[in-house]
């Protein structure tokens, strides 16, 4: 009789254990489910949220960025590294509904040809002749004007793309999470405010260095002092330079061109010419004015044979 008991106890504390074995198997299978399913609704959300995408660039900041600091250009020839052809790529032709560069392009170095042919809408920023930093809040304002607009005037827009290197696109960003856009970002590490995190005020986000595989090796500005010499050297045997001045911005971008690398380091070279006592720059008065004129100071040697007329 008591085995009989005891048998008949074990078996109710099997039964409740296969009960409690199956529950919770049955648990654990619909949260297994209902992972799934909201996975799966997130997907399809992201999805969707970028089937109709309006990006705006900001040119005059991206391009000044990546040239003055990487001598990379956004509208680059290799499409791997060329900022229109990786995100048309990136997005899908069949999902972008809206494509606009915005820079003042008098004073931008930029193919409008090739810009054309890569369906991108110019937003041509008159910045008055201001220099980079004034174009750059131009631009930066028009830009901000026009998206605002878009979220009004074309509801099915359901996906901005802000392309910049500074921090000043935040309240744009901001207005449109605040609107229930998807926004998403592409910046410069390096380029950003500290203070505030661009980031912060996007879904998602993207290193253009990475997204464009731009060169980052660093360059030393000393390497290139001999060849900046005989840059200045031929820049004034030039009979066609014998009444122009090479002034300080000229000789910037003449030696970024000539050297091939950013307009910084060339900037650091100028420098390190002028501590060195290479170069000095003296008043000189011609047609146009009178400006600043780089010359080389007249001790610094230079071998007839590196003396040219041709570049």
């Amino acid at each position: 009789m008591k085995e009989e008991r005891m048998s008949s106890s074990g078996s109710k504390v099997r039964e409740e254990w296969d009960l409690r074995s199956d529950d919770m198997v049955s648990r654990k299978f619909s949260q297994v489910i209902a992972n799934a399913v909201e996975q799966a609704l997130n997907h399809s959300s992201r999805k969707s949220s970028k089937d109709n995408v309006a990006i705006f660039v900001d040119y005059d900041n991206v391009y000044w960025t990546l040239m003055n600091r990487y001598r990379h250009d956004p509208d680059h020839e290799d499409i791997d590294k060329n900022l229109f052809d990786r995100l048309w790529t990136f997005y899908g032709m069949d999902n972008i509904r809206m494509f606009k560069a915005y820079a003042d392009f008098e004073q931008v170095d930029a193919n409008l040809t090739s810009l054309q042919k890569k369906r991108i809408q110019i937003r041509h920023v008159y910045a008055n002749g201001k220099n980079e930093d004034k174009a750059k809040n131009a631009s930066d304002i028009e830009l901000s004007i026009d998206a605002m607009e878009t979220s009004y005037s074309d509801p099915n827009i359901t996906c901005y793309v802000f392309v910049t290197a500074d921090s000043d696109m935040i309240p744009i960003m901001s207005r449109m999470l605040y609107r229930g856009k998807h926004v998403e970002l592409f910046y410069v590490e390096d380029a950003i405010a500290k203070h505030t995190d661009i980031r912060n005020y996007a879904h998602e986000s993207y290193d253009l260095l990475e997204f464009l595989c731009v060169d980052i090796s660093p360059k030393n500005p000393s390497d290139f002092v001999d060849e900046a010499i005989d840059y200045i050297t031929e820049w004034h045997a030039q009979p066609a330079n014998k009444t122009k001045n090479l002034g300080p911005k000229w000789l910037r971008d003449g030696l970024a061109d000539y050297l091939a690398i950013p307009s910084n380091t060339a900037s650091q070279v100028i420098d390190l010419l002028h501590r060195g006592n290479y170069i000095r720059e003296e008043l000189r008065t011609n047609e146009y004015g009178t400006h600043k004129n780089i010359v080389l100071n007249s001790d610094v040697d230079v071998p007839e044979e590196q003396i040219s007329t041709n570049f």
